[in-house]
Order: C-alpha cells, then structure tokens, then sequence
C-alpha cells in the first residue's frame, strides 16, 4: 500500500465511522426515544445530542398523565432495537454488494456501529443495572434479580467483532497484501487502530459531560438518588411547640458520591465485554484468508466524505 493510499484509506474509514456513528445516534435518540415518547402523550421532548458521543432525551409529561409500563418499555428500549434492527440490515446489504469499496465499508461501518452499540448498552445497562435496559423492568426499574443476564451479551458481542473484523479485511485487501496473519494484524492495525485513536481523541475534545455519561455513573446517581431519599424519610421531624413561630425548612439531605460508591459494582462486565472483542477480532485477523480485486479509492470522493463529516461534527456540536 502506498503512502497515499493508506491516507486515502484511513481518511475514508475515519470520515465514514463519524457520519456511521452521527447517523446511529440520531436514530436511537430521534426514533428509538422522541417519537414513542411523544406517541405516549409527552407534551414536550427535548432531545440534545453531543458531537462525537452519544445523547439523551427528556421527555415531559401533563401533570397527572404518566406513560403505561408498556410505554415506559418502548420508550426506555425503543433506542437499542431499532439501532440492533438497521444495524443487522446494513450489515447485511453491505455484503450483499458486490464490490468492496466505499459503499461496503459504509454499510459496514454503520452496521456494526449499530449492532455493536446496542450489544455494549445491554451488556453494561444489565451489569450496572441503569440506563435504556430498565426498560425490561417497565414498573419497578429494577434490575438487581436479573443483573446476571449481562453474560449472554458477551459472546454476541465477541460474535459481532468477529465478523466485523473479518469483513473489514475484504475492503482492505484491495489495498493491501494481506497473504499472511502479520500482515492482515498489522495493516488493520495500522488503519481501524489509528483511526480509533484518532476518533477518540476527536470524543475527549469535543466531550460535553452535561450531554453524556456512562452506566455506571447513572447506577451512581441512582444510588445517591436513593440514598438521600433514604435519609429524608429517615429524618426526625419534631413536634411544633404550641405558640411557638414557624420552624426553619428542614436542612436538605446531602449524599457525597464517595458514600455510596461501594454499591456500584467494579468494572468486570464492561473489562468481560472488552476482552472477549478484542481476543474474538484478533482470532479472526490470524484465521481469515481474504481475497480481493485490486482497488484504487479517489481523492475526490474521500475528500467530501471528510467535509461532509466535518460537517456533521460541527452539526451536532452546536445545535444538537
């Protein structure tokens, strides 16, 4: 591969991952949340999107009218099935295709973005018990007897790296040699690795903490949530004296994180999750034999690639 074709590359499954990614985004937020909220009465929804994360969507309901638990399920998990169901079509349109060009690797980044995405969330919303999959727990929120159900998504997502992997070298041998496990690891190393790197250096840049987080940070707010409820009810209340003037308003109950912070559970799933894709994308990399036409990507095609994803960056950093 020449110099040029690397950059070509690399640019291209750059440009391609950010606008995969804003796409997967805005449909799990817009289609797998705004509209079933709004289909559930919700007066008003305010969606708000970072530019290189993900986001979060608030509905608001009329006093009195609150959503039915099969509401609050379609509403809490509507995000992860339509992001696991468009990302199984494109996944499954890309190898469809007959070339292994832009178009492919675009399906491709969508598709497994997508897939990916909804496995990790399940994965760590289980293991935390927080997030989109209290929607399996519509009434109670409360997923503290089912939290051992997070081990089934590891091997789904394992599955998932796997393929991605493998299907990623059919683009790249058009620009590469790829006769041996070396060269197949280094080259996909060289560009899905930078590429990686880069995006998540664009992420820590442009990361908005009022716009995103993580499940385990919303298990903690839960548990402090809980915790004040907690010593609120707690609280003794005494007895106004007769004649006596109005007491004071009671102090409000302050919980520091630190207090209950023993109660989120250590970072196993998530590390489980971690090292089962990479040990199942590495697997593929040393196994797979792929073979492909010699292709040649256009400067003039990845270059607005690049500019529309710019363009998407800049989008949803100032307006979403």
């Amino acid at each position: 591969m020449t110099g040029r074709a690397f950059f070509l590359a690399v640019l291209a499954l750059l440009a391609l991952t950010i606008l995969a990614g804003r796409a997967a985004v805005a449909l799990h937020e817009f289609g797998g949340h705004a509209l079933p909220a709004r289909a559930a009465g919700a007066s008003k929804v305010t969606v708000r999107l970072s530019a290189l994360g993900g986001g979060y969507v608030r509905p608001e309901f009329p006093p009195g009218r609150r959503p039915s638990p099969t509401a609050t399920a379609v509403f809490k998990l509507g995000g992860i099935a339509l992001n696991l169901l468009t990302g199984a079509l494109a996944w499954f349109a890309a190898r469809r295709l007959r070339g292994r060009g832009l178009p492919y690797l675009g399906l491709l980044a969508f598709g497994f973005g997508s897939v990916a995405g909804g496995l990790v969330y399940l994965t760590n919303g289980f293991y935390y018990g927080s997030g989109d999959p209290l929607g399996f727990a519509p009434v109670s929120l409360d997923l503290s007897r089912a939290q051992w159900v997070w081990v089934f998504f590891v091997p789904a997502a394992a599955g998932a790296a796997w393929l991605a992997a493998r299907h990623y070298l059919d683009f790249l041998a058009g620009h590469a040699r790829l006769d041996s496990a070396r060269a197949r690891l280094g080259w996909t190393v060289a560009t899905a690795g930078l590429v990686t790197l880069a995006y998540g250096g664009l992420w820590h840049l442009l990361s908005d903490p009022a716009l995103e987080g993580t499940t385990s940070e919303w298990r903690l707010q839960r548990e402090i949530a809980k915790e004040t409820e907690r010593r609120a009810a707690a609280a003794p209340v005494p007895a106004p004296a007769r004649n006596a003037p109005r007491p004071p308003p009671p102090v409000p109950v302050a919980v520091r994180p630190e207090e209950v912070r023993h109660r989120v559970p250590p970072p196993v799933g998530p590390l489980a999750l971690l090292v089962a894709s990479v040990v199942a994308s590495v697997g593929a990399l040393l196994r797979a034999k792929p073979t492909g036409e010699p292709a040649r990507l256009a400067a003039l095609p990845v270059l607005a690639l690049a500019v529309a994803a710019a363009a998407a960056v800049t989008t949803f950093r100032y307006l979403g």
